[in-house]
């Protein structure tokens, strides 16, 4: 394998373990660990490291030690107040642009799935899947890669709130009114169920202990 696609298969899976808190906030990661179980040397694990700290996913402090990065109050209010200015407004201007099949297929997998049965991994893809369809369908690629990275910030927030009593039955209901309201195409009703949702987001990841810090 290349070099360059061995660093980028290395960075991509270790950021994964992050996003989907396999690694949960705040553990040691290990160079040593992960070069043996990746079967690598410790040079591509140090720069997919690096890399990830530049994304402010990973700690790094010399002499103590690496640790996945621990998600601050100011974290959560900065990366809900970036998706309440852009989520419902985006969601308005795409609304047009959806295909109706597509939007259709989302209602009757979130209507239809048994949530006491599917994996938790299954669930916040099919999640994360239905708020890429919305931003994407904006067809603008520089707001899709801002998008993406707060996303990925938001989504080990949304995870850790999603073991929360009952919260994924509730985020479900929220996710079929989003669809009902852009099958609707009524702007106001997408721009409100789409705020509410986020707010009921947020409200649940405060609630968390142990994972937040001040």
């Amino acid at each position: 394998m290349k070099k360059e696609a061995l660093q980028e298969q290395v960075y991509r899976r270790i950021k994964e373990r992050i996003i989907t808190c396999e690694m949960l906030p705040g553990s040691v990661v290990s160079e040593d660990m992960l070069a043996s179980e990746f079967g690598t040397s410790r040079t591509p694990i140090r720069e997919a490291l690096l890399r990830l700290q530049r994304e402010h996913l990973i700690d790094i402090y010399p002499r103590q030690g690496t640790f996945v990065s621990s998600i601050s109050l100011q974290d959560i209010y900065e990366v809900y107040q970036i998706r309440l200015l852009l989520e419902p407004r985006i969601a308005r201007i795409s609304s047009r642009r959806m295909d109706r099949d597509v939007l259709n297929r989302f209602l009757h997998l979130f209507t239809t799935m048994d949530i006491g049965s599917i994996s938790f991994k299954d669930w916040f893809q099919y999640d994360r899947d239905l708020h890429d369809y919305i931003v994407e369908c904006t067809q603008n690629k520089h707001l899709i890669e801002m998008y993406r990275v707060v996303m990925d910030q938001n989504q080990r927030m949304r995870i850790l709130a999603g073991r929360l009593p009952k919260r994924i039955e509730s985020t479900n209901e929220e996710h079929i009114a989003i669809i009902h309201a852009l099958l609707s195409q009524d702007e106001e009703r997408i721009e409100q169920v789409m705020s509410a949702h986020i707010l009921a987001s947020r409200d649940a990841v405060l609630k968390l202990e142990g994972f937040i810090h001040e």
